[in-house]
């Protein structure tokens, strides 16, 4: 019995000597445990010299690292980082590949590589590697607005809202997320709504003026003239935003709106003093102080901004506006040709030229333009009474 018992013996001896052969040894594990400790060290310098830009010595200070823990998925992460930042995607994206086999679970590996899609302008994929950084990691908002971006890149927008908007209660102390759906809210046409959001979003980040300014946006489309008009104002108080144009023509606007002539007309004023070449801020001026009564100055205003832009025929049609109440009619008349020729859908400026004309004491001629009017728009009111007022 010995004897046929002896070969499984003498295999488990074998096997047992070769377990011992392959189990490091205590002189192995202490040179491991040391170089993950430098690792670690090396690392943590790596990480600073990234931080600082200092990516040439980033990049040999993790070449050291790598030496000694070769499967280290953050190395390969934080190389890739500074792969991203020279401009060497296609070898950021190897090392973010490896990264991902090393750590299937880190969701930054897969937020790089959407960044690098992205770069190359391969929506969809950055949209893919987007999405499942942000399933790893459902509390890191920069993944969860990546993927609202794609989403708004690929056309579809709406689904971009409907992720955002589900997330804001989850966010809730978190003015980016508000100031990201007020936005898409604005592009979808819903003023209102992002009016709210802005609102929140500014009341979470108390010294952030762009959301303040979309907010003033927002509300000035949403026809909330006098929400809009503070915000304004308060603003262009600021030196970082008092010579902003633009600015100052929606605070004209909204001060239009809210029967503030006196104010607009400043407004608008201050916004040709800053920026001479806005056509549309000339034009603004004119309209405000041709409404003042002021004719002498709205021409002038109305003359400037067809100097800028001469193509424009509301300013076209406000000049003749001005020249029919200076009684200056042949000035008026051609004004209003110019108008109506650089627009021909437009009916107003038609049925003005057969105003004058009738002024002119030539009604029949006024009759031919209320009629063009009529067969251009036949619920034109204007052109029907000023036809009536004729056939009497």
């Amino acid at each position: 019995m010995r004897l046929t018992l002896f070969p499984s013996v003498a295999i488990l001896l074998i096997v047992a000597v070769g377990c011992q052969q392959n189990q490091p040894s205590d002189k192995e594990l202490a040179q491991k445990r040391w170089n993950n400790a430098r690792s670690t060290i090396l690392y943590s310098l790596a990480q600073d010299q990234y931080k600082s830009r200092d990516f040439d010595k980033c990049k040999e200070t993790l070449a050291k690292s790598l030496a000694m823990t070769p499967d280290s998925p953050q190395l390969h992460s934080l190389s890739a980082k500074v792969a991203i930042e020279q401009g060497q995607l296609e070898l950021a994206e190897r090392e973010l590949e490896f990264s991902r086999k090393l750590s299937p679970g880190d969701p930054e590996p897969y937020y790089l590589s959407g960044v690098i899609y992205q770069r190359w302008q391969k929506p969809q994929l950055a949209l893919q590697f987007y999405r499942q950084a942000a399933e790893r990691a459902p509390a890191e908002l920069p993944y969860l607005l990546a993927q609202g971006e794609m989403l708004v890149v690929l056309g579809r927008t709406s689904e971009a809202l409907t992720l955002l908007q589900a997330k804001v209660a989850y966010f809730e102390n978190s003015a980016t997320i508000r100031d990201a759906v007020g936005q898409l809210l604005m592009q979808s046409g819903r003023y209102s709504d992002a009016v709210d959001l802005f609102r929140q979003a500014s009341i979470l980040s108390e010294d952030d003026d762009a959301i303040r300014e979309r907010m003033a946006n927002a509300s000035y489309h949403a026809a909330q003239y006098q929400r809009a008009a503070e915000i304004l104002t308060r603003l262009t108080q600021k030196d970082t935003y008092a010579k902003r144009a633009d600015l100052f023509v929606m605070l004209g606007e909204c001060q239009m709106q809210l029967n503030d002539l006196h104010d607009a007309a400043r407004s608008f004023e201050t916004a040709t003093e800053l920026n001479p070449y806005s056509a549309h801020a000339w034009q603004s001026f004119g309209r405000a102080t041709m409404q003042q009564g002021d004719l002498r100055r709205a021409e002038y205003a109305l003359r400037r901004s067809i100097g800028v832009d001469g193509s424009d025929a509301q300013t076209h049609l406000l000049l003749g506006y001005v020249r029919f109440r200076e009684g200056k009619m042949e000035e008026a008349l051609q004004s209003f040709q110019k108008a109506s020729a650089l627009d021909l859908r437009d009916t107003t400026s038609v049925c003005m030229i057969g105003y004058v004309y009738e002024k002119m004491g030539h009604p029949q001629t006024a009759m031919r333009y209320y009629a063009q009017a009529l067969r251009a728009r036949p619920d034109d009111d204007m052109a029907r009474q000023l036809m009536a007022g004729v056939e009497k």
